[in-house]
């Protein structure tokens, strides 16, 4: 697991990466590439797994929050889940990296593009908003790929994110869940991710956490094993913050406070402070961009 330091000043500020640590990220995009495009089981779990209902509601609450006649574009569209109600009274444009999924997509009336998210093959301020769902947190290069968001996205547009976070210390994504059967790991994972974290808020570098070996390489896939980038929800919006966006709607669907009433109570002081406020299992943030 790596964390990549990011101390953006303005907007577009560049993500200063080692070469050795670029070339690493370039190679775990090139194999996450490869799962996508050569494993049917992934899209089918995607189209029909557990909980497809609700994952439909959160979806269509997201849609939601991108105007009537905007041109929309849909980044990581995938096997155009989010089509039928985003391109009613809009102009939908979707892109994704992996030809497999982009196969299942109902492609009649919409614009469709194979491409990386980390390089949108669309000029600047180009749509009136950009929307993401359980895409960010399978981004290599997450600060890359909301930069380019960014880029393309109108002065006045939005960007409309929605998927799972782990914001607390103690959370992790199935992609560990081979290496966390032990106490001694979860401990050390723990401590080790809360050091990052209060140190991102007194020096303002942020640590945007990345598995570079996810388990959905090495066994039987289950959902999110292929998650890459540790989703902190108070670094995502620290970043928007200084490329000059407002957050102007967030909302969580569980915050997973447990039944024990010591963990709840811990859990309920966490959310006190700013570092964990908006932690829950799904988390939908709607940013505007500064004219």
């Amino acid at each position: 697991m790596a964390s990549q330091t990011i101390a953006a000043t303005g907007p577009r500020a560049a993500v200063e990466t080692p070469p050795s640590k670029s070339r690493a990220r370039e190679a775990l995009k090139r194999k996450l590439h490869a799962f996508w495009n050569a494993q049917a089981v992934y899209w089918d779990t995607i189209a029909h797994g557990s909980g497809q209902e609700e994952a439909i509601r959160y979806r269509q609450r997201a849609a939601s929050f991108v105007p009537a006649g905007s041109r929309v574009l849909e980044v990581a569209c995938g096997g155009g889940a989010n089509i039928p109600w985003l391109r009613e009274d809009r102009e939908y444009f979707g892109v994704d990296i992996s030809s497999a999924g982009l196969r299942r997509a109902e492609s009649a009336g919409v614009r469709l593009v194979c491409a990386d998210a980390d390089a949108l093959p669309f000029a600047d301020d180009t749509f009136d908003a950009v929307i993401a769902t359980n895409m960010l947190e399978h981004s290599a290069d997450p600060v890359r790929t909301l930069g380019e968001m960014h880029r393309v996205v109108r002065p006045g547009g939005r960007v409309v994110l929605l998927g799972p976070a782990w914001d607390f210390p103690f959370w992790f994504p199935n992609s560990l869940r081979s290496k966390a059967a032990g106490w001694r790991w979860r401990l050390r994972y723990a401590l080790s991710r809360l050091g990052r974290q209060l140190w991102a808020v007194l020096s303002g570098q942020l640590p945007f956490e990345i598995v570079e070996d996810p388990d959905a390489f090495h066994g039987e896939f289950v959902y999110d094993a292929d998650a890459v980038y540790i989703v902190w929800t108070y670094e995502v919006i620290r970043l928007m913050e200084r490329w000059k966006s407002r957050l102007v709607h967030w909302e969580t669907d569980d915050p997973l406070l447990g039944n024990n009433r010591l963990v709840r109570g811990l859990k309920a002081l966490l959310m006190r402070t700013p570092l964990y406020r908006r932690a829950g299992s799904t988390v939908l943030l709607v940013f505007e961009f500064e004219r």
